[in-house]
């Protein structure tokens, strides 16, 4: 028979530490500070995380018109609900390819409101303080706040370019 050896924990111990752990709550039960609470697409292979103080709604992709003289990432301007927006491709602004989006997030941009094509929903999640590998400062090249660990990039909706001349 095994006893544990004196000022180790005991097995009720180290299973209490142990469930707290899988529960996200720490070794101590500590409250863990959400950064963010974002709906995660995907655009291509990269999944993004659309911060949900940002985001009106997700729709079908509706009909979208080109207009000329348009950069790639700019597709055009669609009508949801009488109102007019313009569509960005996310894709391009992100560097990926892949299948043709099929969906489309409106959020709310620094210029108004901007439809974001996408490929689909993930899900919804909290993204905690301690999940956060990279912080972004301003000067970074892409429209991006964060990255998590599992490589989730946080989306800055600001930093979206909403004008031709804007660039990607």
């Amino acid at each position: 028979m095994n006893h544990p050896r004196e000022g180790a924990p005991s097995r009720e111990e180290i299973l209490r530490r142990r469930a707290a752990r899988l529960a996200g709550d720490g070794v101590e039960g500590a409250r863990r500070t959400v950064a963010v609470q974002a709906a995660v697409v995907s655009v291509g292979a990269q999944r993004i995380a659309i911060p949900a103080e940002d985001l009106r709604e997700i729709v079908p992709l509706p009909d979208v018109t080109p207009l000329p003289g348009l950069p790639p990432w700019l597709l055009g301007i669609a009508q949801v609900r009488g109102e007019l927006l313009g569509v960005v491709d996310l894709a391009s602004i992100v560097g990926v390819s892949g299948e043709r989006a099929a969906i489309m997030a409106i959020v709310d941009g620094s210029g108004g409101p901007l439809g974001l094509a996408l490929n689909s929903v993930v899900g919804f999640r909290d993204i905690h303080v301690d999940e956060l590998s990279t912080e972004l400062g301003e000067g970074a090249q892409r429209p991006f706040r964060a990255i998590t660990r599992d490589l989730v990039a946080v989306l800055d909706v600001r930093r979206l370019p909403v004008e031709p001349g804007d660039g990607a």
